[in-house]
């Protein structure tokens, strides 16, 4: 999943905690944080693993929530199929210096149609409204000040 604008730096303040698998943050009761936008970019490269690896990342992450019919799923997988993923595009632009060499030693193949996704149709009605409206319906986990 995409999330173009979430929350990557915060204040050292023990009262800020990790939300909902750290997509974001929140400070004491469930209060969401006042942002600043800045011009940066973070790359994530949390699923651009050996399909192995991939596996491995899942089932332990599935012990975080004792979740145990979801990682039932994956109990007989040697190795994750990332033809299911939900939807993907090219990445065009040049990765960060401090992950190309890591890219280069890649040593697993991965093919997919990118013009196949699997979006359902309420994600897809939001990314239209957002791209041909300019109107925003997307969770937002904070309030920009």
């Amino acid at each position: 999943m995409l999330y173009k604008h979430e929350i990557r730096v915060i204040k050292n303040d023990k009262s800020i905690y990790s939300f909902r698998d750290a997509q974001g943050f929140r400070k004491g009761e469930n209060k969401m944080l006042n942002v600043k936008p800045v011009d940066a970019h973070v790359y994530h490269y949390g699923w651009v693993k050996e399909p192995e690896t991939m596996i491995k990342k899942l089932r332990n992450t599935a012990t975080f929530y004792n979740d145990v019919n979801w990682l039932q799923k994956f109990n007989n997988q040697q190795a994750y199929d990332y033809s299911n993923m939900d939807a993907l595009s090219l990445f065009t632009e040049t990765h960060p210096a401090v992950i190309q060499d890591r890219i280069k030693l890649k040593n697993w193949h991965f093919e997919h149609d990118i013009s196949f996704n699997r979006l359902s149709l309420r994600h897809k009605g939001k990314i239209f409204i957002k791209k041909y409206l300019g109107i925003d319906t997307f969770y937002k986990n904070y309030r920009i000040i």
